[in-house]
């Protein structure tokens, strides 16, 4: 016999798992294993012919030779059925969402998943397979998502969950049946114990956490304990609960919990009990109600995790204003730190507090000149470090503010909470929209990436020496005292597993100070910065290591270089130009791969995005313009919509021309560098920021068919010649030149070329006709061929072939000359010159230069004809 089974006190997403297993396995008897919840029951009283559910009493349990258990895993909670579970050939299937236990039936077949409900995991099946559903089927499946996710609430809630019951609802639910059987009102005998619980309830403080025990005894059980729990849940309005309730020689236990910091479903486990972070039950024997009231508090303390306070979310040291700061003042100094309100301080004593709101309005009726403290509140909000974050959302509501002091007990100003930190907090980075950042923040709950997996990442995508090298650098960090962080490029190619061994670190502390004492561990060489407060030291082996203290940037008008001073590690990721290289991970030893992401870097790696963090980036730095073309193109990403709205702003605004010559020649070359750099041109084209540049710097057809035949041949050139390096920059920007109506000349007006770059140009523009000339001619030696290839760049070979790929004569002659010629070298030395008596002199090297290039036209082919030829020389006296 074959039977699908639940678990004793079935719920809705009990029943509704039964059937829909029953749907699976049509050949097999769903069994009730013991009694169910009264809505339940009154909801099969209704319906229950429709579903053929046996009673226990129909089953012989020495037949049964496979059980399909649904909703659970635990022996115990199976009834009866645990007793024949170690019978031999016993098949045995699971399905459920809840977490593991130690109680778990052991089984090879058992499919479980982390969503709200087991009626989801399921129904994922039967739509696969295309299984039909009837009407009061899919009001019984939507019964069951229901009730397991609290209607969608709870934090057990998925996509799958969203998904299943969607697809529910095209096929029809009715939402009268599942108000009526989700919202049963109470009877008489549950009323009557609801008045005892809320008369017996007691607050419970655990490590910052408020708990509410209510416990009663009765004399018959009462049907609905978990019903009565929520409506006491209602009442008293608390956010973690445990009901303990003696009926008879029993104590039924039902647990809720809004707060991730307390499991209930763990704490229950270690009674007998189940079920999941958020609800959970159990039934106890042979213990007084204080006796398992005073055990579940020591579970408790085992299990709970510290409540986030105040001091672990709120952003310090806080800047603060002087009461004798003009408004005028004030307003810069908001405009340099990005924030939207400052604690107003009058001799280390706390006075009041100003917001932009307060400034602004001072300003727009011309009272720059008057001092803050005239228009600063005193009406100030604040709680203690120790204060949990629960309190302080409470008193952001109440008061409508968008910031709370944080204050010891003497009243000295500790930090400040911010929404943002509470809400990233709460909810994570994930839970934080774009627009909701405010600026007026500087260390708040960090985003936790999943330290394990990173590590496991960056073990998997670095050599054992670079590992060994972030392992130093961490040690060095803890020796000091010092939060050290892994930043910027490098942390966003981990996450896309693309090479990046450009190592920048983020010293929260003197960053020159470190480098020294890393540099003389590595025994490397040091170049130090002071104005920025950088270092990089090189290693013996050639890497390059940057090392920078954290810090913020003020520019004090577009374009210009940025003051510099220390500030917090958010501060230091809040002042890069993009979210995506605003990531950090952090290699101190105890949080070795624990990854901060504030603006949601990780996220719009995933949605493939290029976003600014703040409105004004490029107004501040022009040359992020280029660079957000750079990294769009680069990643095939798209730049979000507000981002590039702003880009147009700043190209529209004249700010391209703003940007330093030398800054504005690397990120061009940067472009130019890049894998597919017509891409990035084309768009940098399309928004007008190539003609911001110079009005006379457009794409042409001509110019982009140009392009397109530079990569093509740049792919035969590394593929015939390996090793042979070519600039690429250097042929986009003879071609620029070539086919635009720009000159050398404007374009170093804009741009600072490095001399190489300049001398390869001038060469090409130079050279390339005469050497083209003779490379076409019909007879041509070796020799003339080496003779005018050897002293010529690359890039200038590569564009004699680029524009004569029809010419064989002139392909044939520049391959031979890079295959062969190049790499051939002479069979004797003034060594050997020396040993047949020629005096040394000047004369050397006019006489191998004219053997070598006879040797290249095949007339010796042996060390000892070409001496033999020498001294045959020597005799006639022609040396």
């Amino acid at each position: 016999m074959k039977i699908i089974i639940g678990h004793t006190s079935a719920d809705f997403d009990c029943l509704a798992s039964m059937v829909a297993a029953n749907k699976l396995y049509p050949d097999a008897v769903a069994v009730f294993p013991g009694a169910i919840e009264e809505n339940v029951r009154k909801f099969l009283l209704l319906y229950g012919n429709a579903f053929n559910i046996l009673s226990l009493k129909q089953i012989d349990l020495l037949k049964v030779t496979e059980m399909i258990i649904v909703d659970t895993r635990q022996r115990d909670r199976i009834g009866p059925f645990d007793s024949i579970l170690d019978q031999k050939d016993l098949k045995i299937h699971i399905f459920d969402h809840h977490p593991n236990t130690d109680n778990d039936i052991k089984t090879d077949q058992s499919i479980i998943e982390k969503v709200g409900s087991t009626t989801t995991i399921l129904l994922k099946r039967m739509i696969q397979k295309n299984i039909s559903i009837t009407y009061l089927e899919s009001t019984l499946f939507a019964l069951g998502i229901y009730e397991d996710t609290g209607s969608l609430t709870f934090s057990t809630t998925t996509k799958d969950d969203i998904d299943v019951l969607s697809f529910l609802f095209s096929i029809g639910v009715n939402l009268r049946a599942v108000n009526k059987f989700t919202n049963i009102g109470l009877n008489i005998q549950q009323k009557k114990l609801l008045n005892k619980l809320i008369l017996s309830s007691q607050e419970y403080s655990c490590k910052g956490v408020n708990i509410i025990f209510a416990k009663s005894m009765v004399e018959k059980y009462i049907e609905g304990l978990a019903l009565i729990t929520h409506k006491l849940i209602e009442i008293i309005n608390s956010d973690i609960i445990f009901v303990l309730v003696q009926m008879k020689n029993r104590i039924y236990i039902v647990s809720r919990s809004r707060r991730n910091s307390v499991n209930v479903g763990k704490i229950l486990q270690e009674i007998g009990g189940g079920g999941h972070s958020q609800a959970a039950s159990a039934v106890v024997r042979d213990i007084s109600l204080d006796d398992i009231e005073n055990k579940l508090k020591e579970i408790i303390i085992i299990h709970i995790e510290p409540e986030v306070l105040a001091k672990d979310i709120m952003s310090c040291p806080v800047k603060t204003l002087d009461i004798h700061t003009t408004i005028e003042e004030a307003s810069k100094i908001m405009l340099r730190y990005g924030h939207n309100g400052f604690p107003v301080m009058d001799k280390g004593a706390l006075m009041g507090i100003i917001t932009r709101q307060e400034i602004d309005k001072a300003i727009h009726h011309h009272y720059e000149k008057e001092t803050v403290d005239i228009y600063m509140s005193d009406n100030i909000i604040s709680v203690n470090p120790e204060t949990p974050i629960f309190e302080i959302q409470e008193l952001m509501i109440k008061y409508d503010v968008g910031r709370v002091l944080v204050l010891d007990e003497k009243g000295k100003l500790e930090g400040i909470v911010t929404r943002t930190d509470l809400l990233r907090s709460l909810y994570g980075e994930e839970g934080i929209s774009k627009n909701s950042y405010s600026l007026f923040e500087s260390r708040t709950g960090r985003f936790d990436a999943g330290k394990e997996k990173i590590k496991e990442l960056i073990k998997k995508y670095f050599s054992r020496d670079f590992l060994e090298i972030l392992q130093s650098i961490g040690k060095i960090g803890d020796e000091l005292g010092y939060s050290v962080f892994m930043v910027g490029g490098i942390v966003r190619d981990l996450f896309l597993d693309i090479p990046n061994f450009d190592l920048d670190v983020v010293i929260e502390e003197d960053a020159i100070q470190f480098a020294h004492l890393f540099c003389r561990r590595v025994k490397g060489k040091i170049k130090v910065h002071l104005k920025f407060k950088t270092a990089v030291v090189i290693l013996p082996n050639g890497l390059k290591i940057d090392f920078a203290s954290a810090r913020r940037e003020f520019y004090e008008c577009p374009a210009a270089l940025p003051e510099v001073e220390f500030a917090s590690i958010k501060k230091d990721l809040y002042r890069r130009d993009f979210t995506i290289n605003s990531m950090a991970i952090q290699l101190n030893k105890n949080r070795f791969g624990r990854m901060l992401d504030f603006y949601g870097g990780k996220r719009d790696l995933e949605l493939k995005k290029i976003r600014i963090l703040y409105s004004l980036s490029f107004a501040e730095d022009p040359a992020r313009i280029i660079r957000a073309i750079r990294f769009e193109q680069r990643y095939n990403f798209t730049m979000e919509k507000t981002t590039e709205r702003f880009l147009k702003k700043a190209v529209n605004e004249g700010l391209m021309s703003k940007i330093r010559k030398r800054r504005l020649t690397d990120e061009l070359l940067y472009i130019l560098m890049e894998k597919e750099p017509i891409k990035a041109l084309k768009r940098m084209d399309q928004l007008s920021i190539l003609s911001g540049i110079n009005p006379n710097l457009t794409l042409t057809p001509n110019l982009i068919e140009k392009f397109e035949q530079i990569e093509v041949i740049l792919k035969y050139w590394y593929k015939q010649f390996p090793g042979k390096y070519i600039q690429k920059s250097v042929l986009y920007l003879y071609y620029l030149l070539q086919l635009s109506t720009l000159n050398i000349k404007l374009i170093e007006k804009k741009i600072e070329l490095r001399e190489k770059i300049v001398k390869k140009l001038f060469e090409i523009i130079e050279k390339k006709e005469s050497i083209t000339k003779v490379l076409g001619q019909k007879i041509l030696e070796p020799s003339n061929i080496y003779y005018f290839l050897k002293n010529i760049s690359n890039e200038l070979i590569l564009i004699i072939l680029l524009e004569n790929q029809e010419n064989t004569f002139i392909v044939h002659r520049i391959k031979k000359y890079l295959i062969h010629y190049s790499k051939e070298k002479i069979l004797i030395t003034g060594n050997d010159l020396k040993k047949i008596g020629m005096k040394p002199g000047p004369i050397y090297a006019k006489i191998l230069k004219f053997v070598f290039y006879l040797q290249l036209n095949g007339i010796f082919e042996k060390k000892d004809e070409e001496i033999a030829f020498i001294e045959k020389m020597i005799k006639k006296g022609i040396v």
